[in-house]
């Protein structure tokens, strides 16, 4: 669903908005993930159109037993916590961006109805000071 919602919210801005994105910035990020959350399932390429891909792309917990220690739960929990690192930050990006999204086509049919000129000049602003405030960090 994230690959989806990424693909979506981008051709909102894309359609809705009016900012120029060319169609590999549209898919190219979702394609990523898609590929990496392929991968992250350890199935064999044979069995990924199985009734049940998600099976075993579950995040499962941490089994502390009798023989529990840190030494042996780090290398175990490493790719977890660097899948779930990348969950998070597409969820942050898809949130962000519809937020930013809506806000955007807020403005453009509410304060720049029939001033499109305007608002194409403010996205480029918006775009050039964010690249200067960017450049200066």
């Amino acid at each position: 669903e994230l690959c989806g919602t990424m693909t979506a919210l981008l051709l909102a801005r894309r359609d809705v908005v009016g900012i120029d994105l060319s169609i590999w910035k549209i898919v190219g990020p979702a394609i990523v993930i898609h590929g990496l959350a392929n991968f992250r399932g350890m199935k064999p390429i044979f069995k990924w159109n199985a009734s049940t891909p998600w099976s075993e792309m579950q995040i499962p917990p941490f089994k502390a037993g009798s023989d529990f220690s840190f030494t042996h739960l780090i290398p175990t929990s490493y790719a977890k916590i660097v899948w779930t690192t990348i969950l998070l930050r597409v969820f942050g990006f898809c949130v962000k961006n519809y937020y930013l999204t809506g806000r955007q086509a807020m403005k453009r049919t509410t304060t720049y109805s029939g001033k499109l000129h305007a608002f194409e000049a403010k996205l480029h602003t918006d775009s050039f000071l964010k690249k200067a405030k960017k450049d200066q960090s």
